[in-house]
């Protein structure tokens, strides 16, 4: 169990974590800097904790649990995948002056909750949701409704907020929306509200087992594949795998990671990590995993320091190429801003081997308008 009283006495200097992941920089010593990854290790996303884990650990690898001189010691705690962790994380983080790392939909991180210790790994909600709409509308030009599923929870209402938003810019409207709970299981009713719609595809905005779920029923009740489902904030390859050739037909969905992804540093991971998982490719769980800490062992190295403010100067605007592609460190708000990725399921005699799950069909760093961003005052020291 996560809780304040043992957060703070295993961070009192970087973390990397999740309301899905994150990563603090906990304790500064001497000879030794403590890194505290977060992961849902129980509750509904308890099978992508190890993942995340196995992602960190990967980075951790390559550097040989070694920064700036100093050894690295890593330690991890439980998310229980609870909503409103990420939004409590943070403020812990701003209290007792820790960086904090973050991957997640939730948008406040870098929105009306930012403060000068809080980074966002995830690209922002409203890059996400474009980008899903755009493709979802070249590939069906004809188009007109949308019905959203969406999970109640700050995840859930961030982007849905982002549909309702740019829909009409696609000639889209959405004709129903209805929320669940985090880790529900049945989705029938649901279903046969919209499917009493008519809608030209179901959108989708939760994620794991919660999207499994309503895909295996969707397809059962014979909405797709005639109808596309769109995963608009996916886990990819961990909820790709777990669905049946004919449950994965005509699905489009966004991610933050993909494993196809050709960069030299991504070819490298995924070789990292197909040696952990007995060769299955890392989906959106090992790539934040790996992201967050890869970046939090950025500003360590850059600044040649694990002191959180020195660390936290030098990401600030900062800009590079990664795993995923091109990145810059938005100083006003602490986005990072990188390629977000959507894709659409292969049909099952195109598919190159058992993993070869999808194409890109876009990758999008369109940045959310200023305009829309909350966070007035990134803060001070």
């Amino acid at each position: 169990m996560l809780n304040r009283r043992k957060f703070i006495r295993a961070s009192t200097a970087v973390a990397v974590g999740a309301g899905f992941p994150h990563i603090l920089q906990a304790a500064n010593h001497q000879k030794e800097t403590t890194v505290l990854g977060i992961w849902p290790f129980t509750g509904p996303y308890a099978d992508m904790g190890p993942l995340l884990n196995w992602g960190a650990e990967i980075a951790l690898e390559e550097v040989n649990y070694e920064v700036a001189g100093k050894k690295i010691n890593y330690i991890t705690r439980d998310s229980e995948t609870k909503a409103g962790v990420a939004l409590a994380v943070t403020e812990v983080a701003k209290k007792n002056k820790v960086m904090y790392y973050f991957s997640g939909g939730t948008e406040d991180i870098s929105g009306k909750r930012c403060h000068k210790y809080a980074f966002m790994w995830a690209a922002n909600a409203w890059t996400a949701m474009d980008a899903n709409l755009k493709i979802f509308k070249k590939f069906n030009p004809n188009a007109k409704s949308i019905y959203l599923f969406v999970v109640d929870y700050a995840f859930g209402w961030s982007l849905q907020k982002y549909v309702e938003k740019l829909a009409p810019n696609y000639g889209l409207k959405v004709v129903g929306v209805d929320r669940h709970p985090l880790g529900h299981r049945e989705y029938s009713s649901f279903i046969t509200k919209a499917m009493a719609t008519n809608p030209d595809a179901v959108y989708m905005i939760n994620f794991g087992l919660d999207a499994i779920s309503a895909v295996r029923q969707l397809h059962n009740f014979g909405f797709t594949p005639k109808k596309p489902v769109i995963l608009s904030w996916s886990s990819g390859v961990e909820e790709l795998v777990q669905m049946d050739p004919a449950m994965r037909a005509n699905l489009q969905f966004g991610s933050n990671y993909y494993y196809t992804v050709d960069t030299p540093g991504n070819k490298a991971f995924v070789e990292a990590y197909k040696k952990k998982s007995g060769g299955i490719p890392p989906g959106y769980a090992p790539g934040a995993g790996y992201g967050l800490m890869k970046m939090t062992l950025l500003g360590m190295q850059k600044a040649n320091s694990t002191d959180p403010k020195k660390v936290i100067q030098t990401l600030e605007g900062l800009k590079g190429n990664n795993f995923v592609g091109d990145f810059l460190i938005n100083g006003r708000n602490h986005q990072t801003v990188r390629p977000y990725f959507v894709a659409r399921t292969k049909p099952v005699e195109q598919m190159a081997n058992e993993y070869d799950f999808a194409t890109i069909q876009d990758i999008s760093s369109t940045e959310q308008p200023r305009d829309l961003n909350q966070c007035q005052d990134i803060g001070r020291f």
